[in-house]
């Protein structure tokens, strides 16, 4: 390949590269007793085919070792949003912004994000690693995507070198005020994000990444954000090349996490446009949530509140815009509601224990009814649930679970509601409907109080311990969706109750829960089945779960009318 090689050497991957007659070596830092150099040549075959050629530089990012792309945070930029987002730098700067913009990507990794751009001569690219920066410079006469000078590519720490190792051309850029309003800083800086607690290390976060000279030096500026190393490009990059335009890809905490108002405080610019796309299209990233690309106009001083931005899915196709918010100046969250009906936990007659961590979507699964007076080891997101704070419960509940978490809506805030809700009584009875269906509550844990129906309304052996919901639901006016759950919810009840008639074993005081781990049983794990074998409980309960959807999508436009979700 044009006089590149990778050789495999005493166990030791090597780079090799003739420059101008001379033989170039350095090694990759990479051994696995030659398993990869032979299911590569397995695969591929002496010389691989030309279509293979060009694949296989393109994924020289791999070269790289997972583990190593993980510790550091560094997920490089996949070719399709690498080249759609020159679209977008081309649609703010003009058609012929490579030629009078300057270009400087200061996490460069392996050239992935830079390969295509044409004009060599205003283009330069640094990454902290030495064996990237040699990647970088052996396939410049070898890819012909990759369009730089070999003097323009260089090793530097950017979180910890000072500017004066930069090569002189660049440097004079950064030192001329007017310059310096003509360099793009274009970027995918690295991910990592410090771990706060035993739990988190050693899975995402990682342990003492954030120690840097920058983050040292711009702590109060940065506050909670110091423990993203992207966070602490941004800011370098704001406050030592003042008047820059920086287009990077990152998440979207800087615009949307409520730890990072300090930041938004201090990093004061125009969001010029922006795309997002699902961050498990990088490579390694997992979670669900959205990956920015936002091109920022530093010379103009800003507090970002509000942007609607172009959403594309995995496969780069566009599905529509969606607004993002700072939650900036006094917003007041869902928990801070919370705050007037919350009970201590030595209230008496607690029918639950309503658990509900953080105020964004991304905890929506850690947002439940479990058993009274359980209580919740370093948070005070949990409280009683009695018949005094029921309603407001039922809403808490049903406004975090009636939209479904999904990559878009990751870090949004559950919000303090406008008081229109309290005259809405068809609203809060169908939250309360919801949360019938809805609830950990099993009945090994003390008397079951979620019981619906009377004993006659489902043919019950004998008397229920308790009465108290199906007292309190006396008199409610029901809307049609809220019906058709209570009925369904009825005869799942009563084909229960006909069930265990004549099992004395089996308790009359059955919650929801109780009932669905009677028909489905459990896995060896101990996790319950997601089916039973009786084919007639799975008809009552599909309809059930029916019914409930279909209240939720009744219930959706509520919360937003009401300011728990702004649009």
């Amino acid at each position: 390949m044009n006089g590149y090689k990778i050789i495999l050497k005493n166990d030791n991957y090597k780079f090799q590269v003739v420059f101008g007659g001379r033989l170039f070596s350095s090694d990759i830092g990479f051994t696995d007793d030659g398993t990869a150099y032979k299911r590569f040549w397995n695969k591929y075959g002496r010389p691989p085919a030309q279509i293979y050629q060009q694949y296989i530089i393109d994924r020289r990012d791999l070269l790289v070792p997972q583990n190593i792309r993980e510790v550091k945070g560094s997920f490089f930029t996949p070719k399709i949003w690498a080249d759609k987002s020159k679209e977008y730098l081309a649609s703010v700067f003009g058609a012929d912004w490579q030629d009078e913009y300057y270009v400087w990507d200061c996490a460069a990794g392996t050239g992935n994000l830079l390969a295509g751009l044409s004009n060599e001569y205003n283009v330069w690219a640094s990454d902290v690693e030495q064996g990237n920066v040699e990647t970088m410079q052996s396939l410049i006469d070898i890819d012909e995507n990759l369009n730089l000078l070999s003097g323009h590519v260089f090793q530097f720490d950017f979180l910890n070198d000072s500017f004066d190792k930069l090569p002189e051309e660049l440097k004079k850029i950064i030192d001329d005020p007017e310059k310096r309003k003509k360099l793009i800083v274009y970027i995918n800086p690295p991910y990592a994000e410090a771990a706060n607690n035993k739990k988190i290390q050693g899975k995402n976060g990682k342990k003492s990444v954030e120690k840097t000279l920058v983050g040292e030096k711009y702590e109060n500026r940065l506050s909670h954000a110091k423990k993203e190393l992207f966070a602490q490009f941004l800011m370098r990059i704001y406050l030592e090349i003042p008047d820059c335009k920086i287009a990077e890809f990152s998440t979207l905490k800087a615009l949307q996490a409520p730890r990072f108002s300090t930041f938004r405080s201090v990093f004061l610019a125009r969001l010029e446009n922006c795309f997002i796309v699902p961050a498990d299209t990088f490579e390694n990233v997992k979670g669900q949530f959205p990956i920015g690309f936002k091109i920022w106009d530093t010379t103009i001083k800003e507090i970002f509140i509000k942007t609607s931005v172009d959403v594309f899915d995995k496969n780069g196709n566009s599905i529509g815009q969606r607004n993002y918010y700072s939650y900036d100046g006094g917003v007041k969250f869902i928990n801070d509601w919370a705050q007037a009906f919350r009970k201590p936990f030595d209230v008496k007659y607690s029918i639950a224990t309503l658990i509900g961590i953080a105020n964004d979507f991304q905890q929506q699964n850690l947002t439940f009814f479990d058993r009274p007076y359980k209580k919740v080891i370093a948070s005070n997101h949990n409280f009683q649930v009695t018949k005094d704070n029921l309603i407001e419960s039922a809403i808490y509940y049903t406004v975090r679970h009636a939209i479904p978490a999904d990559w878009l809506n990751d870090r949004d805030q559950f919000l303090y509601p406008n008081d229109n809700y309290k005259s809405d009584i068809e609203f809060q009875n169908d939250c309360l409907m919801n949360i019938l269906f809805n609830n950990n509550i099993q009945s090994k844990d003390g008397i079951n109080h979620w019981i619906p129906f009377t004993e006659k309304e489902v043919g019950a052996r004998e008397k229920f311990e308790s009465n108290f919901m199906s007292d309190f639901l006396k008199g409610r006016t029901l809307s049609a969706e809220a019906t058709a759950v209570l009925n369904a919810g009825k005869e799942l009840w009563k084909y229960y109750h006909a069930t265990i008639k004549n099992n004395k074993t089996v308790s009359v005081n059955a919650s929801y829960y109780d009932i669905r781990e009677y028909f489905q049983g459990r896995k060896e794990n101990g996790t319950m089945n997601t089916k039973s074998t009786d084919e007639t409980y799975n008809d009552l309960i599909k309809i059930l779960r029916e019914a409930l959807k279909v209240l939720a999508k009744k219930i959706e436009p509520a919360v937003y009318k009401y300011g728990f979700l702004r649009e």
